[in-house]
């Protein structure tokens, strides 16, 4: 069910109108000073460690080298390779987005700008203009208050393509959603399941293209992907043929841990997340039999579960859970970061087999 034109705007205005506390800088201006304290300017600022590893990944610095550092040489070496990395010459200007709560003042989001910032405003003004020339309507609009999480809008076609995955289990194929924060606008293709083994419909995201600047010519490209479109086709043919592999494939133990982390990285407590995939209790069962229980094992170690089912378990949560209001952004997210599971080689082969 589409949104009507005035619940669009009122939530539109509603995001437009949030306070926001940030700023834009260069890599050369942020200086380490600690393990989680930096100078930007005259502001001398205290981060948590998520926002430092992030600030280090905007550097240039590769995951593990600043705990090497900080292991091997302490607080003085990984300030000086924090700082070597953040005033080297670069053939590009790199700019980061710092954004603050607005009460406390306290960093909460780094987000890097890879050519110029997008504001939220030329954001919904593009995607009004997107729906207008390709006969979409707005579904729904889904935000959190996190500038790096930053708002989806998921748009329902005015003629809706049906296809089917298996006989009798149907779906829209050509649903698109629009997702922004100030560094992208990123669009994606969606398929809506309309019957579902617990009767409920389903949705699964899939991203196409982004854009990196608020440009014409860089949203021209956007604007002109269509349902037709060879990108959405060939997403279209990747998900049909994945989909298909998964329903005869079983999932490993180390895949239920994948998913288990997903719904970590999205707000659920690792036990609560047990209670959905079952990774703990599969784990345990192979270490009560006396198999070792590494990642590599785990790999081949088959799981009760099809991946087709995860994926299932997966996609239903983020589409019908209680915890998340309607609007909350994780749900696009998560549907997302499913179709990417779904889609990455498997650990546990299947073979055709004659015999």
């Amino acid at each position: 069910m589409t949104m009507d034109s005035n619940e669009f705007n009122r939530i539109k205005q509603e995001v437009l109108e949030r306070p926001i506390c940030y700023r834009e800088v260069e890599a050369k201006e942020i200086v380490a000073m600690g393990e989680n304290h930096y100078t930007v300017g005259s502001a001398t600022l205290e981060v948590s460690p998520t926002i430092a590893d992030e600030i280090d990944r905007f550097a240039g610095i590769k995951t593990g080298q600043s705990r090497t550092a900080l292991d091997s040489y302490g607080e003085h070496g990984l300030t000086s390779l924090r700082n070597f990395f953040g005033q080297a010459e670069v053939k590009n200007s790199k700019r980061l987005i710092l954004a603050a709560d607005t009460r406390t003042r306290q960093i909460v989001d780094a987000i890097p700008i890879k050519e110029k910032m997008i504001t939220p405003d030329v954001f919904f003004d593009f995607a009004e203009m997107f729906m207008d020339k390709n006969d979409y309507l707005p579904e729904r609009v889904e935000h959190t208050h996190s500038l790096k999480k930053g708002v989806s809008i998921v748009m329902r076609p005015v003629h809706e393509q049906i296809m089917e995955y298996a006989p009798g289990d149907e779906f829209i194929a050509n649903g698109l959603y629009l997702t922004w924060n100030p560094g992208e606008i990123n669009l994606g293709n969606y398929y809506e399941r309309l019957v579902c083994s617990n009767g409920a419909t389903q949705i699964s995201h899939h991203a196409i293209t982004r854009a990196y600047s608020p440009e014409a010519m860089e949203l021209g490209r956007l604007l002109d992907v269509t349902s037709d479109s060879k990108p959405l086709k060939q997403n279209m043919e990747k998900m049909l043929s994945s989909a298909k592999l998964a329903m005869r494939t079983t999932a490993s133990v180390r895949e239920l841990g994948v998913a288990v982390k997903l719904l970590n990285e999205h707000g659920l407590p690792h036990e609560d997340a047990n209670q959905i995939i079952p990774y703990e209790t599969t784990k345990e069962l192979y270490e009560q039999a006396g198999y070792p229980t590494d990642t590599a094992n785990m790999a081949q170690a088959k799981s009760e579960m099809t991946i087709w089912e995860l994926f299932n378990m997966l996609t239903f949560f983020a589409t019908h859970n209680q915890l998340w209001s309607e609007q909350d952004i994780r749900r696009t997210s998560l549907m997302e970061a499913s179709i990417v599971l779904l889609m990455r080689e498997r650990d546990i082969k299947e073979y055709y087999n004659i015999f």
